[in-house]
């Protein structure tokens, strides 16, 4: 393979005939300019050029390799710039990874909108639910909870609020639901796990301090969130929620679903927005800051304690 600056002294050499003005141009030695026409040739693996005293000229393959070398340089040149384009102009394709239970939330939503901004934009994107699976790929990735570490650059953008849920159907027939003990002895909807597949969920209280109450296991498993909703709001048990979740059902069923003990607190779940370090594209840089801004409703202050 050819290297660019070998070829870029070739040209240049021969379009001033002189070693000595030829690295003036170029910025760099004559020795280094020498070294770089040594190496294109023994690239090339014969002599391109006829040294005659200070001046220096084309032989027959010299001659024949010029417009290759010039068409190569102009290829590179050309690249360079579709690729500058693209830095600066919000196009081409985005791989967006999103944590599998905010599937069916705000986020694809949002994903539409940006489309809809920019429309010289391609998005793939694919969910997962353990780290691990996150492909190298992703230019961008959505988490909830505690990253691993990884090549990506972390960004706290906020905290996922939850709180414990039942139907209005479900209070009515456990009336008797008075104590924050009680909980341990009605029907659950774990489904999903935002804590702890089964156990103890510690609650806090602002004057009563924290209490632990325990889930059992569920003999179901779902990486979506909307199904645990659903099953909650059918009837079947308590279980955890994310507020904003509940918020947006309640524009259309309004009442549906109650908060039990409103007054004990679940621990906040941070929310991180992934990407790699340095320069990036606008189109990634575009995607990032309509993520950040479409979140605030909907995500905890990123500087609150959790």
């Amino acid at each position: 393979m050819y290297d660019m600056n070998d070829l870029h002294s070739f040209v240049t050499l021969l379009k001033t005939n002189s070693l000595t003005q030829s690295a003036k141009l170029l910025g760099v030695s004559k020795s280094t300019l020498s070294r770089r026409i040594t190496h294109l040739e023994e690239t090339v693996g014969q002599p391109l050029l006829l040294r005659q005293a200070s001046k220096m000229t084309a032989n027959d393959a010299g001659k024949a390799f010029l417009p290759f070398a010039w068409e190569i340089l102009d290829a590179a040149r050309r690249a360079q710039k579709t690729v500058d384009t693209m830095q600066e102009s919000v196009i081409g394709e985005l791989n967006i990874a999103v944590y599998s239970g905010l599937i069916r939330s705000w986020f694809p939503k949002e994903i539409v909108r940006f489309t809809q901004q920019y429309p010289d934009v391609r998005i793939s994107l694919n969910t997962f639910n353990k780290f691990e699976d996150v492909s190298a790929e992703t230019d961008a990735c959505i988490w909830l909870g505690t990253p691993q570490p990884s090549k990506f650059k972390e960004e706290m953008i906020g905290y996922l609020t939850c709180g414990l849920y039942a139907s209005k159907k479900f209070m009515e027939k456990n009336a008797n639901l008075n104590e924050i003990e009680d909980l341990n002895s009605v029907p659950w909807v774990n489904m999903h796990h935002f804590y702890l597949p089964e156990g103890d969920l510690e609650l806090m209280h602002s004057e009563d301090g924290s209490k632990c109450i325990n889930i059992p296991r569920s003999r179901i498993w779902s990486d979506q969130i909307a199904m645990q909703l659903e099953e909650i709001a059918r009837g079947y048990g308590v279980g955890v929620l994310p507020d904003y979740m509940v918020a947006m059902r309640e524009k259309h069923h309004a009442g549906d679903l109650v908060r039990v003990f409103p007054q004990w607190k679940l621990p906040m779940l941070p929310m991180y927005l992934l990407y790699p370090y340095g320069s990036l594209p606008k189109r990634l840089s575009a995607f990032l800051h309509h993520f950040r801004n479409q979140t605030r409703e909907i995500l905890g202050d990123p500087k609150r304690e959790k």
